[in-house]
């Protein structure tokens, strides 16, 4: 868009069609075509001028001013989300089980990325807040984002999606991760593993630290000898290399599989045994978690723990559009389930 109501289009500079053009086409006034193109108008027009305005402005190609009528009325019909990661596969569809939700009531949602960093978090919110959002989906938060969060929740409603903020009475929509870790712990168990070691993510962030918390004490309940290595800095495929790296130069022992906290980790432990001469299943199990869509293409196919993201975005959807419409609600209820999907990347330790 160029100053003066012109735009560009194949290089050539044209004037846009104006409410006014639309006006002295239909031979109304400006007001009475503003009306006929606002379904919500409070001054309604007859069906023919509705009909006889609309019909001009679709020849014309007029595009009324949506976001202008919905800050008169104090609302934009959009949602800031902030995802983590928008390289990370996993957020694809949490993004489009949200998007679904938002588009049957004629929301958009307005996307960005913290990258995990929190400074960047507070950036993306604060841009999201100057342009008029009606609410934030959240699902880049980690512990240290406690007060931020909660000062934003007074300007609009806020919902977190996968990761939350216990105690913090911020209304989220959660996964299972506890039992999804208990999952991973009893299917290496049940392989015959009795010497494993986990991979989490960074613990701040509450998803990972009820995984880590939960697979130490399922390991412990099966009789399983279960170590740690790291924490990540960044859930990535590089940080996972790094410290799978670290664990194979130091000698594995008697690890004979590993519990990575996402399917991005997964693959870095994956590449890190085969930069180190070693292949997986045969030189040491590993399972992920998320179930990316190319888990099962992968070199082996991985053995994760199916997160529902779709289920996970839709849910979000649904509750921040009834946070916008006044309904209140103190927490997301039942989480959704964990899924174990076994495929070639886990099998019994070799003897």
């Amino acid at each position: 868009m160029l100053g003066g109501g012109l735009v560009v289009s194949n290089g050539t500079a044209r004037r846009s069609v104006t409410l006014r053009d639309v006006a002295a086409a239909a031979n109304v006034h400006v007001a009475t075509a503003s009306r006929a193109l606002d379904s919500e108008s409070l001054h309604p027009v007859s069906a023919g001028t509705r009909a006889r305005v609309q019909q001009v402005a679709e020849q014309l190609g007029y595009r009324s001013h949506l976001m202008a009528r919905g800050l008169r009325r104090g609302f934009s019909s959009t949602v800031g989300v902030v995802a983590a990661d928008l390289a990370n596969p996993f957020t694809a569809p949490v993004l489009r089980g949200l998007e679904h939700s938002l588009e049957e009531a004629g929301y958009m949602g307005l996307v960005t990325e913290s990258r995990e960093q929190s400074d960047l978090l507070d950036k993306a919110v604060n841009h999201l807040l100057d342009r008029q959002v009606d609410a934030l989906v959240l699902i880049a938060v980690r512990a240290g984002d406690r007060e931020r969060v909660l000062t934003w929740a007074t300007k609009v409603p806020v919902i977190l999606a996968v990761r939350t903020l216990p105690g913090s009475g911020i209304p989220a929509v959660t996964h299972d991760d506890r039992g999804g870790a208990r999952l991973a712990a009893e299917h290496l168990a049940e392989l015959g593993h009795r010497h494993v070691v986990q991979l989490p993510g960074p613990l701040d962030v509450q998803t990972f630290s009820d995984r880590h918390e939960s697979f130490a004490a399922s390991a412990k309940e099966l009789g399983l000898v279960a170590r740690t290595i790291g924490p990540a800095e960044v859930p990535t495929l590089e940080e996972a290399s790094r410290l799978v790296r670290r664990l194979l130069a130091r000698g594995p022992g008697r690890t004979t599989a590993l519990f990575a906290h996402n399917d991005f980790m997964a693959m870095g432990a994956v590449r890190a045994l085969r930069a180190a001469g070693l292949e997986c299943p045969a030189g040491l199990s590993v399972i992920g978690y998320n179930d990316i869509v190319m888990a099962e293409c992968l070199d082996p196919p991985l053995t994760t723990i199916r997160l529902e993201g779709y289920e996970v975005g839709r849910r979000a959807g649904t509750l921040v559009l009834d946070a916008i419409g006044g309904v209140l609600t103190a927490d997301s209820g039942s989480q959704t389930p964990a899924t174990l999907v076994v495929r070639s990347s886990t099998a019994p330790p070799r003897a």
